[in-house]
């Protein structure tokens, strides 16, 4: 598997120093997360079909009128997309073929996931930049190769990650017949509604899988804020913490853990229970202090 994606086809650009030296990346390429994952015959043979043709490059740019996003309206007419767009497209049509999920249609990745696997990302951390990878996907969804879902979260004020959906002018991008994937969508569903049949549920409908496929995107997307949010407060106390006196700090985590437990556990654990669990917690206090990462399970 991992064989098929390095034989991703970019195209060839007279090199150029001063136009190539304002990207980190001039040549993105995508990189699956699970290189060995098995997947199902269709969603290798979109990819097989992305990587062998040049979907910047097709047609349609030159005659689908392209809209804007927020507007509505049709967009200047553009005669060619610059090189470095031209390649952020094509590895980011890669990197959709292969976490396409058949039935819904939908991308089960982020904007962030997609930058990432297909190095467009720059720097890390708190000064990540995915605006290259939001650039490239926002000009295919001009053109209508894929709709972005956008949902408000009212306890962060907020938006959740985009949730993106392909359309068929997504499979003309990359010359791969459209009445071949309808063919293999609905017989997925068909399997899918077997195995909900088997466990005593009734079947869906193909509208009824989108409307699943983005009720589990909003459901993880605030999970892993709830998650987020939790880290962060243990963080600000971890800070906290470390900024003390040692003897000051584990006054306070004894404090903490006294509350915690009951008179009968404080005496069962005994003073040198308590005292080990004081510094347990304050070793990793610290240590937590310290990180940067993120919890784990990003959507």
């Amino acid at each position: 598997m991992a064989k098929q994606f390095s034989s991703f086809k970019t195209e060839k650009f007279p090199h150029n120093a001063v136009r190539d030296c304002y990207v980190s990346n001039p040549y993105p390429r995508y990189q699956p997360p699970k290189a060995d994952a098995a997947k199902p015959a269709i969603v290798k043979a979109l990819v097989k079909a992305a990587q062998n043709s040049n979907p910047a490059r097709h047609e349609a740019w030159y005659t689908t009128p392209r809209l804007d996003v927020k507007t509505g309206l049709k967009k200047p007419f553009i005669k060619r997309m610059n090189a470095h767009r031209a390649r952020a497209v094509n590895a980011l049509m890669v990197a959709m073929a292969d976490r396409l999920n058949i039935v819904s249609g939908k991308v089960e990745a982020g904007v962030e996931q997609l930058s990432d696997w297909c190095g467009l990302s720059t720097g890390s951390g708190a000064k990540k930049s995915i605006s290259r990878a939001s650039r490239a996907l926002t000009t295919l969804e001009e053109l209508g190769a894929i709709q972005c879902e956008r949902v408000w979260d009212d306890s962060t004020h907020s938006y959740i990650p985009k949730i993106i959906w392909v359309t068929e002018l997504f499979f003309v991008l990359i010359d791969y017949e459209v009445g071949k994937f309808l063919s293999a969508k609905s017989q997925q569903l068909s399997w899918e509604n077997q195995k909900l049949r088997d466990k005593g549920e009734g079947p869906i409908t193909l509208s009824e899988a989108r409307s699943r496929a983005k009720e589990t995107h909003i459901k993880k997307a605030f999970d892993y804020r709830l998650k987020k949010r939790a880290f962060n407060k243990q963080r600000r106390l971890a800070c906290k913490i470390d900024e003390m006196e040692p003897s000051q700090a584990r006054h306070s985590i004894m404090n903490d853990l006294v509350k915690l437990h009951s008179k009968d556990e404080l005496e069962a654990m005994g003073h040198q229970g308590l005292r080990r669990l004081v510094d347990q917690r304050y070793h990793a206090l610290r240590k937590l202090a310290a990180s940067t990462a993120p919890p784990p399970d990003t959507p």
